[in-house]
């Protein structure tokens, strides 16, 4: 084992490099464990499934942390399973604890992809899967980070646990309960978003919009997206007779008594990324004949949301110097014999208010007799910059890659609010793009190795 005593030396900024070097030269030589480990879970499909008692998230969620938890074992951890909700590898001694908060849920993996996405192919140095890089492949980056830090003997001051969330993408339910669980402040940082570090997250509101028909629809069926948290990429109207349509637009197609839309889809923080085949199948329904009571959605959606990703139209738009522009994402339709429903994610600025948005909505709704049927709010996260855990995660960011930190903002919602002091770090480098929720998503093997040095160099720069 390649060791150096680091007793010896007094100078901080001289333990943390050779440190870092030490743990660099661990996880090269080893990293085809690091991308195997990366693929067993990348091959799980994590979707939230239908709640069983022993399985609160559904039999893949559960199979996901189970299989994380075994890889936990498997490097020497200690493992701590907490009812299938959420678990944890844990390291070292100490009263105060550092944690990564990652999340091994997935969104759906959508259409349109050249590689399976739960295979966890490997084609020209990057593994293809959903949760690549949201965030089974940083969460794991960060594991093995610990574990170089463990294999190479550098000596830490407290503990340090790698979390695996399940309920990321859809409810948070897995933070609500370890909070519960866990008396200890949460301190550290979350793998889902961008360096250098996320210290500003815009709010995060959901919400239905619903009308019950009065008359029974028997004419059109409507379906689209599923999930609020994802631009749709497809969307499709069944009707009860054969259809005659007429559409120069290639994203339309028509067979028999259905027309199918498709679209692009992207994370509902970033929706101009994205093309939404909600909105697209809408357009198209402007010229078909359809019952009153879903005419009314119809024009709704096409008149008033629009593809405005910013809600001027709606009247919900904002802007502060703090976090930029509120986004609007129509993810979900759904259209029967007795209702119609659309959901709705809304990412808002820091000064902003929930409150504000769902009294426009209100009213809003109520010119298509449309009415709120329901909402949930994630307040928003900001930490000051000179907090200890945002000068020297910059501090790690500015010795690793030779260039200047700073602060970020991000319309995304991270783990990083579920802590008493947390922040988002990674795993994106600024310069590249955002996939996560697209088809085709993917990680690179250098990118995955270089988030294990740098995430191994974090956790040895908090707990040491």
């Amino acid at each position: 084992m390649f060791k150096i005593n680091l007793d010896i030396l007094k100078d901080s900024a001289k333990i943390q490099r050779i440190g870092g070097r030490q743990m660099d030269y661990f996880i090269e030589r080893n990293k085809e464990k690091l991308i195997d480990i990366t693929r067993r879970v990348l091959m799980i499909r994590s979707v939230e499934g239908k709640y069983e008692e022993d399985a609160p998230f559904g039999r893949g969620v559960k199979e996901a942390l189970l299989k994380a938890l075994d890889i936990g074992n498997e490097l020497n951890f200690k493992v701590v399973n907490l009812n299938d909700l959420v678990g944890y590898v844990e390291y070292g001694e100490g009263d105060d604890i550092i944690s990564v908060l990652g999340h091994l849920d997935v969104v759906p993996e959508g259409n349109n992809w050249k590689y399976s996405p739960f295979g966890g192919e490997i084609h020209d140095g990057k593994i293809y899967g959903r949760g690549a890089v949201d965030d089974k492949g940083p969460t794991m980056a960060a594991l093995f980070g610990l574990y170089a830090l463990k294999e190479t003997g550098l000596k830490i001051s407290k503990r340090v646990r790698i979390v695996f969330g399940t309920n990321e993408e859809t409810g948070w339910k897995d933070m609500s309960y370890y909070r519960e669980k866990v008396k200890e402040p949460i301190i550290g940082f979350a793998p889902d978003a961008q360096f250098p570090v996320i210290n500003r997250e815009k709010g995060i509101l959901n919400i239905i919009l619903r009308k019950d028909f009065v008359t029974l629809n028997d004419s059109v069926k409507i379906s689209g997206g599923d999930r609020s948290n994802v631009v749709p990429d497809r969307a499709e109207a069944v009707f009860k007779s054969r259809i005659i349509l007429k559409s120069d637009n290639p994203d339309i197609s028509v067979d028999g008594n259905k027309i199918f839309a498709k679209g692009i889809s992207a994370h509902a923080s970033l929706p101009e990324k994205g093309k939404n085949a909600i909105v697209t199948l809408f357009e198209v329904l402007e010229s078909v004949e359809l019952p009153l009571e879903v005419r009314e959605i119809v024009d709704f959606v096409v008149n008033v949301i629009g593809r405005d990703f910013y809600g001027k139209t709606l009247g919900v738009d904002k802007t502060d110097e703090y976090s930029g522009n509120l986004t609007l994402n129509l993810g979900v339709i759904k259209v029967t014999e007795n209702y119609g429903e659309l959901s709705f994610n809304i990412r808002y600025p820091v000064t902003d208010s929930y409150e504000r948005i769902v009294d426009v909505f209100k009213k809003q709704g109520n010119n298509f007799n449309l009415n709120v049927a329901s909402f949930k709010n994630q307040p928003p996260l900001f930490v000051a910059e000179n907090e200890p855990i945002i000068t020297k995660l910059i501090k790690v960011y500015e010795d690793f890659t030779g260039e200047k930190g700073y602060t970020l903002s991000i319309g995304g919602g991270t783990y990083a609010r579920a802590m008493d002091k947390g922040v988002a770090f990674g795993p994106y480098f600024p310069g590249m793009e955002d996939i996560a929720h697209q088809a085709n998503e993917f990680i690179g093997i250098d990118h995955i190795v270089k988030l294990a040095r740098i995430y191994g160099r974090a956790i040895y720069e908090l707990a040491r």
